[in-house]
């Protein structure tokens, strides 16, 4: 019985199976199309996304790699400038008088600030020695005097009896000698007299011109000596008209001409600038300092200036010279020496030497190097190097407003 069983079995498991088809139908390959086609578009937007970002990635580098700079043209400097410079006022003349005699203050009359007019007394002096040797010169030339005409009559005489034959010639020509000797000596006594004269009179001090007394060094009773070796008793200005003095610099000391106006300005005082003159230059610059001594002439009759105080002047310079006003972030510090960045027609860069005049703070004055055609860098970086390419940003608002600063 189980045999039979097993037999069954296995006749059973090897009856033939139902018929089916190996061949996949229409829906599935049209389903198996698509899968692929989508495969093959994602592996080829890969592909094409890779290869773009590549490319891009290499025109970043390529531009990163050319430095991006901002230019501007150089702006030329105004033909007439305005030259401002310290100067000094100075009275148009001033004098220390000193006494031409030895004496005592007796008096004295004016005090500092007092304006005095020519041969205006200032002081009296008591010179009792002068006095003295004035009355001994005056006693001695009268002697002398009459020595003189004792001789000339006795010469007279002695002529008449030389013509008549009564004495010898030698005895008149010896009595003729003696009375020009005695002219002599009253003409030596006549000038001593009046040199004795001379200082008696300057007893009187006065004032030797015109002007305002800004000292007074003198009281009554001091002792004064005669000559300049000892303090003055006076000092007198006269400060009608001013002279100012400015050292011009070598740049502009061609530019300056006797006859062109000049403003000078005094800040301290608040006083409305006044318009001066070039009178005079000492026509050759300073050897130490290069600059060029300038004198201005100030009318000062309304007494709005003082000497002796600092003064701005100004003067209005044409120069001849094509310069130029630049930014000063424009310029390259370099151990060469002084540098601007210029760009030419390629986009090349070319470090050009200059020479600068005038520092404005923001913006320099160069002299020298720079021509109307020239693009400049703003703000180049210390990296720049001559030849290299660089491109050029679109930024002229910025940089216009940069070189108007």
């Amino acid at each position: 019985m189980p045999l039979q069983c097993e037999i069954s079995i296995m006749s059973s498991s090897n009856a033939p199976a139902p018929h089916r088809s190996d061949k996949p139908s229409h829906g599935a390959r049209l389903v198996l199309i698509g899968l692929g086609v989508v495969l093959v578009g994602l592996g080829a937007y890969g592909i094409i996304s890779r290869v773009h970002a590549r490319h891009e990635l290499t025109e970043d580098t390529d531009r990163n790699a050319i430095a991006t700079v901002a230019t501007l043209s150089p702006k030329a400097a105004p033909k007439d400038q305005a030259l401002t410079l310290p100067g000094t006022v100075a009275s148009w003349q001033d004098a220390q008088i000193y006494a031409r005699t030895t004496g005592y203050v007796a008096k004295w009359y004016v005090d500092i600030g007092a304006k005095v007019k020519k041969g205006q007394r200032l002081a009296d002096l008591d010179t009792p020695d002068v006095d003295n040797q004035l009355l001994q010169g005056k006693a001695q030339m009268r002697t002398d005097e009459a020595n003189m005409n004792f001789a000339k009559i006795t010469a007279d005489r002695y002529e008449k009896l030389v013509a008549q034959g009564l004495v010898a010639t030698q005895t008149g020509d010896q009595f003729v000698a003696q009375y020009k000797a005695d002219v002599a000596t009253v003409q030596a006594d006549q000038a001593n007299v009046a040199h004795l004269q001379n200082l008696e009179d300057f007893k009187y001090i006065t004032a030797p011109f015109d002007g305002v007394i800004t000292q007074r060094n003198l009281d009554v009773g001091a002792l004064v000596d005669a000559g300049s070796t000892g303090s003055n008793l006076f000092v007198i200005a006269d400060t009608s008209k001013l002279r100012v003095y400015v050292n011009v610099p070598e740049t502009y000391a061609a530019s300056v001409a006797i006859g062109m106006p000049a403003q000078v300005g005094l800040n301290t005082y608040g006083a409305q600038p006044i318009t001066g003159t070039v009178a005079r230059t000492a026509d050759a610059l300073d050897a130490n300092t290069r600059t060029l001594r300038t004198e201005i002439d100030v009318d000062n009759t309304s007494q709005e200036l003082v000497p002796g105080v600092y003064a701005n002047v100004k003067f209005a310079l044409s120069t001849a010279t094509h310069n130029f006003i630049v930014p000063s972030n424009t310029l390259l510090f370099r151990s060469e020496g002084l540098r601007v960045a210029l760009v030419d027609a390629q986009q090349h860069v070319h470090l050009q030497p200059v020479t600068l005049g005038r520092d404005f703070g923001s913006t320099v004055e160069v002299t020298d190097g720079l021509k109307d055609s020239d693009r400049m860098v703003l703000s180049p970086p210390d990296s720049l190097y001559d030849g290299q390419q660089v491109n050029i940003a679109d930024n002229k608002p910025s940089s216009q407003q940069s070189a108007g600063k």
